[in-house]
């Protein structure tokens, strides 16, 4: 693992791992989605009791967020008056390190206090229509405009507005205009319903033997930060003046001392539905590499294909692309990934399994090569996904001394009962049996 020492607002040395790293996107055409149910309630069940006295008041809220605070939805003012329900102290069964009794959650993001941060969003940035939001696992920060809910459709419409109308009672499934304000909770839902469908596949206890004595943000020890912006500029500016990193785009990055996870994008040009294909590609992508701690780096086929994966579950005609660290290159996709997947199968153009199996940098998957790491995915998960989560905790159990080759090996005959060159057999042959050839 490659550390990295740079210089970042307010004079603070900050050493950070990135999880490698840029990324650009790119447009193709809408086909038909793999579509594989992670759990996710289809309905939404009102979560929030609402003041007869005043309906916008939510009597128990469990989030703390800096508009609803301003307009008295909750009866919070401030973040500090929530810690109670913000921070968490975590009791372990025996000693560790001297401690019975660990403290996490405290209000701190991108390594130094959260106080600070803000205040530079809030204030410095002069960006125009910024909301913070905190819960109990999230710290998101969004400065988004609104949007028009129709142009274009999307899958979860009704679903998503029903959410919205838990917090904005006005709301109804006729709302047109999405406000600034209610876009952020827009994310703030999206995010835990990722969540929830990520600890889904993998089986998630937060009881289990492994996360014992790990940290509570699931074997992270900070809440996982996201932060989405509406100009370009004012995401590269946030980059490079806290992790000292130039980018046009955005990041997936590892805060190495306080170990937590950030997914950083901007909405700049891009349709709302856009915008929701970069984050959850993103959000998804540090989910599978954060996933009981970020000790390694698991093969870098799976963490991106599962991110490509989630994300066009959401639409295909908007695909993300993390790069490594450096130059992004130029490159070209097929507009219908499964037709040009289906057409190098074909032409044996498709590199084996066996080839790349192994890599660890994001930045050996050339971008021509996205499709079929996604595929790939996609044809464990539809093989089994109880499998495929054992695949993944199997891969987060790296033994010393243990090369990610013989790790994956071991991971896909204890999951699958498969080999490397089985996978990729069995791969190629269903791509050619249920794959579209135009």
């Amino acid at each position: 693992m490659r550390i990295w020492i740079v210089a970042v607002f307010v004079a603070l040395l900050v050493p950070s791992l990135p999880v490698r790293g840029q990324s650009g996107s790119v447009r193709g055409k809408m086909e038909k989605p793999d579509v594989y149910d992670f759990g996710y309630p289809k309905t939404w069940t009102k979560k929030y009791r609402h003041s007869e006295a005043t309906p916008r008041l939510i009597l128990n809220p469990d989030f703390f967020c800096s508009q609803c605070a301003k307009e008295g939805r909750i009866s919070y003012k401030t973040r500090e008056e929530m810690v109670d329900i913000l921070e968490v102290d975590k009791t372990y069964p025996n000693p560790l390190e001297g401690k019975t009794k660990e403290h996490f959650g405290e209000f701190r993001m991108l390594e130094r206090p959260g106080h600070l941060v803000l205040r530079r969003f809030m204030n410095d940035m002069k960006l125009k229509d910024p909301v913070f939001i905190e819960d109990p696992f999230f710290r998101i920060f969004v400065d988004l405009g609104s949007f028009h809910s129709k142009m274009p459709p999307y899958a979860r419409r009704e679903f998503e507005l029903s959410q919205l109308a838990d917090i904005f009672p006005r709301v109804t499934s006729k709302t047109i205009s999405i406000t600034p304000h209610q876009r952020a909770h827009l994310y703030h839902f999206r995010a835990h319903r990722l969540l929830a469908e990520f600890q889904h596949l993998v089986g998630y206890d937060p009881k289990a033997p492994y996360m014992v004595y790990a940290p509570p943000f699931m074997g992270m020890r900070q809440k996982w930060e996201v932060y989405i912006f509406r100009k370009q500029k004012d995401a590269s500016a946030f980059v490079e003046g806290f992790l000292g990193q130039k980018v046009n785009d955005g990041l997936c990055w590892h805060l190495l001392t306080e170990r937590a996870m950030l997914t950083i994008l901007h909405g700049e040009r891009r349709r709302d539905v856009d915008v929701n294909n970069t984050f959850t590609h993103r959000l998804c992508y540090n989910f599978i590499t954060g996933y009981r701690g970020y000790a390694y780096d698991l093969p870098a086929w799976l963490a991106l294909g599962y991110a490509h994966l989630m994300e066009r579950r959401e639409r295909t005609d908007f695909n993300t692309i993390i790069f490594g660290e450096g130059r992004i290159p130029k490159f070209r996709l097929p507009s219908k990934w499964k037709v040009g997947v289906k057409k190098a199968v074909l032409a044996k153009k498709a590199p084996p399994f066996q080839e790349f199996a192994a890599y660890e940098s994001v930045g050996r998957i050339p971008p021509k090569m996205h499709p079929q790491i996604w595929s790939l995915v996609s044809y464990l998960v539809q093989l089994d996904q109880k499998k495929m989560g054992r695949l993944i905790n199997i891969l987060k159990e790296k033994k010393k001394g243990e090369s990610t080759r013989n790790l994956l090996r071991r991971a896909l005959a204890a999951s699958y009962g498969l080999t490397l060159a089985q996978v990729d057999e069995g791969w190629r042959e269903w791509v050619k049996t249920t794959y579209p050839s135009i």
